[in-house]
């Protein structure tokens, strides 16, 4: 462990030294998660966010500036994400009055309007699912030619692979090459320890894994992730993906309840959260995130494991039926995801894991945010609570 921690260090310094040099100096070429070379001109100050969701990278490169740089977003972490939302507007009251932008992939982004917002962007940041279709439609060049750059990054399609990069590119390219690297540091270090716990522990039970996609946002089951998402934690954690043979070959797709029981998964994780509809009404997710309702998250854990069928499955009958925070899928703040797989599939070998006290950390020292909240569970303990 003192070598890899070492080898980290050592990793980080160099980053920080020669991204340093070369954000200090513009014009200044970076190559984003989609290997797209994107050459900057000057130092962008003004950014604008294809998801708000993905707002956590503006605080882990600008801390308490981050909402200053936000001069338009998609009004998705609203009825998305609603508690992170409202812990957000506590702390930049400023967000409530951002701009909105469409969807590029339903065609609700409006490139002219978008182009002639003041103040005006000089950088979109655009994650990876998009960047293809906005290549397509011509918007990449268009935005291009208006003097607007723009940066894919992803942590939702391959995030063990991508979430440092993505980081590491947008902080470089806006001249915060340290703050990346601070990031990079931290997660890196705290993914090697899982990996490294595991390497060491080659006779572990390789767990059958189903993940319940938006569990509570509908009333129908099961949609899931075969690979992507948080689906790429478990091949990561030395487990089994009971719907990778399912879905032959697609990241995601939906499986029928009496599947997800033949299939005799050990563990299950309902990916969830108190969704809003459009209209701003609550769904039947459970409530996990930022200022818990304990009293609401233990009842609507107890509608969700109430299902008849779900009595059926192996991971019921054997008390391991978990769930996770759902935004985590789409931050950077998805290690607090992975620690809570790891310590659900392998109990003995991550029992030490705090994966509440990494995201106190992770906004504390990213951040400059004092936090709590409730990301992850055991659903038969919080229905006693």
């Amino acid at each position: 462990m003192k070598t890899v921690t070492a080898s980290i260090l050592a990793f980080s310094t160099l980053l920080s030294f020669s991204g340093t040099a070369l954000a200090n100096s513009y014009p200044l070429t970076v190559t984003d998660v989609a290997g797209r070379q994107v050459t900057f001109d000057h130092q962008p100050t003004n950014i604008a966010l294809s998801t708000s969701r993905i707002f956590p990278l503006l605080e882990i490169i600008y801390q308490g500036d981050a909402a200053k740089h936000l001069v338009a977003a998609r009004d998705d972490m609203r009825v998305s994400a609603p508690s992170m939302y409202a812990s957000y507007i506590k702390q930049y009251p400023a967000l409530q009055h951002v701009p909105v932008i469409g969807l590029i992939k339903s065609g609700e982004f409006d490139a002219e309007r978008f182009i002639n917002s003041k103040p005006k962007p000089d950088l979109f940041i655009v994650d990876l699912s998009n960047i293809k279709l906005a290549q397509d439609k011509g918007l990449l060049k268009k935005l291009d030619d208006a003097g607007i750059k723009v940066l894919a990054v992803d942590f939702r399609e391959n995030p063990i692979k991508n979430t440092i990069k993505s980081v590491q590119v947008v902080a470089d390219a806006v001249n915060r090459t340290k703050q990346g690297s601070d990031f990079t540091h931290y997660y890196q270090q705290h993914l090697d320890a899982i990996k490294n716990t595991l390497a060491n522990h080659q006779d572990v039970p390789m767990k059958r894994v189903f993940i319940e996609r938006a569990a509570g946002y509908s009333d129908s089951c099961c949609r899931t992730f075969a690979a992507g998402n948080m689906g790429a934690y478990i091949p990561m954690l030395k487990a089994t993906n009971v719907a990778t043979a399912p879905l032959k070959g697609a990241n995601t797709g939906e499986m029928s309840p009496e599947t997800v029981i033949t299939a005799k998964p050990d563990v299950y994780i309902m990916q969830t959260t108190g969704w809003l509809t459009k209209d701003g009404q609550p769904t039947n997710g459970i409530p996990l995130g930022y200022s818990p309702n304990k009293a609401a998250i233990a009842q609507a854990t107890k509608s969700l494991m109430d299902r008849p069928w779900l009595k059926a499955v192996n991971a019921y009958q054997n008390k391991d039926v978990y769930s996770i925070y759902m935004p985590f899928y789409n931050s950077p703040y998805n290690l607090v995801a992975i620690e809570y797989f790891a310590k659900w599939i392998h109990p003995t070998l991550f029992s030490a894991l705090q994966p509440e006290k990494t995201f106190e950390e992770m906004n504390l020292k990213f951040g400059d945010r004092h936090l709590k909240g409730l990301f992850g569970q055991n659903n038969f303990k919080a229905m006693t609570q």
